[in-house]
């Protein structure tokens, strides 16, 4: 189950109706204080009350509606045995939850929060039979919050909607059942952090109780404290008695063993070990963000449960390098939950789907459509080449940045034009090991990123460590092959009939097609081999750089596409890529 759009009208900020869709890693993005925490938490609120509505006897909700002392109901702990837990008790208070400019209204239109879930072909057939009611795999459920009432309904227009608004209960349970949800706050302090590890303590803690080896040794303990609560009950009556005739006796309630909290101190070895009371607020932050999701994993049922992960200002209190860590974190979670991000820092901003961008101003929400509004409403300003760029890719080598953008432009006008205009520009990172901080240093911009590396082992080592580390996402890695060859790179995807006659000129030496057809070796060796063989003096690398640049020139200037049949595939797959949209 998943949440695809959310509906939020009167609440804090928010006044007017705001609507956007969510997909696997959303980011609410826009300046400071225009709402974009408030939109998040609405979120957080509409989950909690749909999870406490399905948990309540159904004597209770089955009006569709609380009143009065009911509605604290809902923000009771409603789960058994269950701490309070400040990353999900996102409660209603009508004084400082409905916008302050209308309370003064004669009929107020209520707080409003819809949220939609999908299901799939499984949790449909589940819905059908835990509910009795048929399914289309969308799920809409409405909230209103008024000043002593709370409600829920399903929305469902034309037939069937008086059997969903009856059985609302059991909805809200079924979604209960296979959501969760967690939030974390733009401020994540120590205190945070001692108050999760002793939350999370006490959840293996109370699995621990259930033991009978446990029990019994908990009571000869009990036992032991028991004996010295009742010796210094009565040193105390002595004492107290001479200052206090009228005393019979004094009666200490001690706190229960169990009740006590289990960690007080954390130590963090990063190769000194330092309590984490004495590291910077960013170690701290990111130390409780860390915690808040591990929680929550241990509260739900993975098979069962999709976990939404909603953070407010991810980047709080950390440099720029652990910025781009943490996004690389939330990418590696997006494939297995969804997370929901509130920032105003552009290294946050999703290129892979521009729509999933949720622009936030004068606290109303709308998708983005082009990078250029992602730019606007953050205030990027960039040199003039990037001004209009909205995807840049990466490669290997500085041919490749130049062969590329002239290969692509044969495919179609589009490309050709975009690339003319700037709107695709392509850059060199000199070595696949720098790729990543290319990466880094470019999420800056907003733009869409792909990487393109050779066939070689060196470029799908590097293709595997970009997408495990969460840097970039596996579809936006390219490792270019020439299907006939063991290893490859940029030139040997080129017809040697482009450059046959440029090599020639350049070096005075009739270089013939078969120079370049060994398999199992790169063009570069190739290229060395048949140049000792022609008798060329130089410098190897020397060599080898201007024929290099000799071959880029001629594929740069080729009439007709200069690529070999058996290396187009590759490279339609990087065009379909870049304009997909």
């Amino acid at each position: 189950m998943r949440i695809t759009e959310a509906t939020v009208r009167n609440y804090r900020s928010i006044g007017r109706q705001t609507h956007f869709a969510l997909s696997d890693l959303t980011t609410l993005i826009g300046p400071n204080n225009e709402g974009k925490s408030n939109l998040l938490r609405a979120l957080a609120l509409g989950l909690r009350v749909i999870d406490a509505w399905g948990r309540l006897p159904d004597r209770i909700t089955g009006n569709g509606e609380l009143s009065g002392s009911q509605v604290r109901l809902v923000y009771d702990s409603f789960r058994p045995h269950r701490r309070p837990d400040r990353h999900r008790d996102v409660s209603y208070e009508w004084s400082s939850d409905y916008p302050l400019s209308k309370q003064a209204a004669k009929s107020p239109q209520p707080t409003l929060v819809r949220i939609t879930f999908s299901l799939n072909d499984e949790e449909i057939a589940a819905f059908r039979d835990e509910t009795s009611l048929a399914n289309n795999g969308t799920l809409p459920i409405e909230l209103k919050f008024n000043r002593a009432r709370t409600s829920l309904q399903v929305v469902k227009p034309g037939r069937g909607a008086a059997g969903y608004t009856s059985k609302a209960p059991a909805i809200a349970k079924f979604v209960s059942e296979r959501i969760d949800y967690v939030i974390v706050p733009a401020v994540r302090t120590m205190d945070q952090a001692m108050e999760l590890l002793n939350n999370l303590a006490a959840l293996r803690l109370n699995e621990l109780a259930r033991t009978d080896e446990y029990l019994k040794a908990l009571r000869q303990v009990d036992e032991l404290r028991s004996s010295a609560v009742e010796s210094v009950q009565a040193d105390l009556k002595e004492t107290i008695s001479t200052y206090l005739a009228n005393v019979e006796s004094v009666e200490l309630s001690r706190r229960d063993v169990r009740a006590a909290e289990t960690i007080n101190r954390v130590t963090i070895d990063d190769g000194s070990p330092t309590s984490l009371a004495q590291k910077g607020d960013g170690v701290k932050s990111l130390f409780a963000l860390a915690l808040i999701q591990h929680l929550a994993h241990q509260r739900v049922d993975q098979d069962k449960s999709n976990l939404v992960l909603l953070v407010d200002e991810p980047e709080a209190h950390l440099h720029s390098r652990a910025v781009h860590d943490l996004l690389a974190l939330f990418t590696k979670i997006a494939r297995e939950q969804q997370v929901v991000l509130a920032t105003h820092n552009p290294i946050f901003v999703n290129r892979e789907t521009i729509a999933a961008n949720v622009l936030v101003r004068s606290n109303a929400a709308s998708a983005a459509h082009s990078v250029h509004s992602i730019r606007e409403v953050l205030g990027v300003e960039l040199q003039d080449n990037l001004d209009s760029a909205e995807i840049v890719v990466l490669t290997e080598g500085w041919t490749d940045a130049k062969i590329l953008p002239a290969v692509l432009a044969h495919m179609s006008s589009r490309a050709e034009r975009d690339i003319a205009t700037g709107r695709v520009i392509f850059k060199a990172t000199t070595g696949a090991g720098k790729l990543a901080r290319h990466i880094q240093r470019e999420r800056s911009t907003a733009c869409r990123i792909l990487a393109v590396l050779d066939g070689d082992k060196a470029g799908q080592d590097q293709a595997v460590r970009l997408h495990d580390d969460g840097v970039l996402d596996r579809k936006n890695i390219f490792v270019l092959r020439d299907s006939m060859r063991t290893a490859s790179e940029i030139e040997d995807l080129l017809d040697p009939q482009v450059y046959l006659e440029t090599l020639e000129v350049k070096f005075g030496r009739r270089f013939k097609e078969n120079h370049f057809k060994n398999p199992r070796r790169k063009w570069s060796q190739n290229f060395l081999a048949a140049a000792s063989s022609l008798g060329l003096s130089g410098a190897e690398a020397e060599l080898l750089k201007e024929a290099k640049l000799a071959v880029c020139e001629s594929a740069v200037t080729a009439a007709e596409q200069p690529m070999r049949l058996t290396s187009l595939p590759g490279v339609e797959a990087l065009s379909e890529a870049i304009w997909k949209q």
